[in-house]
């Protein structure tokens, strides 16, 4: 009597995949996970400007910007400081590929994912890999107050 690998008669026995099997699920999904993740981080970084634009006004204490530096408000904008008084506003959407900007020095905005930095008066590229500058935005400063115009 010749025994089927799915005949009754191997019905209770556990089956043991074929190591080509194996070897092929695996890739599979590796190759799903690499997919999956760099769909997540293209999305992440990703520099759809019209997307990036912000619409809506912000508003914060001008105290809350330090001379010599600036501050990132709502994940939107970076507000900068330079001099006693003389304030600057920019997208915090790094051109290069849509990362936050995180960071501001006396001389530079930084961007954390390709180091691209940009200038605290004009938004320009001072050392990239980003090749456009910051969108700039009008701030004003009432009683303390500054307002960052949205488009």
């Amino acid at each position: 009597m010749e025994t089927r690998p799915n005949g009754p008669e191997t019905a209770g026995a556990t089956a043991h995949p074929s190591r080509r099997r194996v070897m092929r699920t695996a890739g599979a999904a590796g190759t799903v996970a690499v997919i999956g993740s760099s769909v997540a981080f293209t999305s992440a970084c990703s520099s759809d400007e019209e997307e990036s634009a912000p619409t809506k006004d912000a508003n914060l204490p001008s105290s809350d910007v330090p001379v010599g530096s600036g501050t990132v408000i709502e994940d939107t904008y970076v507000v900068t400081q330079p001099k006693e008084g003389e304030f600057f506003a920019f997208s915090s959407v790094c051109t290069h590929q849509g990362c936050q900007v995180k960071r501001v020095t006396e001389e530079a905005i930084i961007c954390p994912c390709h180091s691209s930095n940009f200038s605290v008066t004009t938004g320009e590229v001072l050392s990239g890999p980003a090749e456009e500058p910051l969108p700039q935005y009008e701030v004003t400063e009432a009683d303390g107050t500054l307002t960052i115009k949205g488009k």
